[in-house]
């Protein structure tokens, strides 16, 4: 029996640039599945309305998610099981009432950097379980880097942290899968 392997990739881009976050998703794709990056497509499905021009990436034979922060993109692909990734840029401060959206009665973070941190965990949590934020991330709790109570419909799995420069983010992945991180170029 094969090993469980996520394959995470981030790149450095040039904020205002075209996206190049499909682009990196498809070669991703193509990387784990082993195929021509040719031969991927990586579409969008909104799990709430069916649209196809916004919602969660979507392609044939692999999971995928994808993030975007300031002047960095990131992407999850895996063969196995669905994926999650987030990230968010480091600040001082967040916007008031960030808490009473983003934590659970249960979590307390005393920085920016811990709510941060906080947020980008359940939000790659979300994405894995196919939800995203159609389900209220107050409802998720995590302590100690991992979902210790969520509704039923939030998928089991393991939280990685990954942190490119001036972003902290989060990869949540099948339980007992290796996680392979990497800086690639765009």
């Amino acid at each position: 029996m094969s090993e469980s392997r996520v394959l995470v990739w981030w790149a450095r881009v040039t904020p205002g640039a075209p996206d190049e976050a499909s682009e990196l998703a498809r070669r991703a794709v193509a990387h784990v599945r082993g195929v021509d990056p040719a031969d991927v497509v990586v579409g969008r499905r909104c799990p709430t309305c069916g649209s196809a021009a916004h919602g969660a990436p979507t392609t044939t034979g692999a999971h995928v998610s994808i993030t975007r922060g300031t002047g960095v993109v990131a992407v999850a692909a895996s063969l196995d099981s669905p994926v999650g990734i987030d990230l968010e840029h480091r600040r001082d401060e967040l916007w008031p009432g960030f808490d009473e959206v983003a934590l659970s009665p249960d979590e307390h973070a005393p920085t920016a950097d811990g709510r941060l941190r906080a947020w980008v965990r359940k939000e790659a949590v979300l994405k894995a379980s196919g939800l995203g934020l159609t389900l209220d991330p107050r409802r998720v709790t995590i302590s100690a880097g991992q979902v210790v109570a969520a509704p039923p419909e939030v998928a089991a799995c393991e939280l990685h942290d990954m942190d490119p420069p001036g972003h902290l983010g989060a990869v949540a992945a099948p339980v007992g899968a290796a996680v392979v991180v990497r800086e690639v170029r765009p």
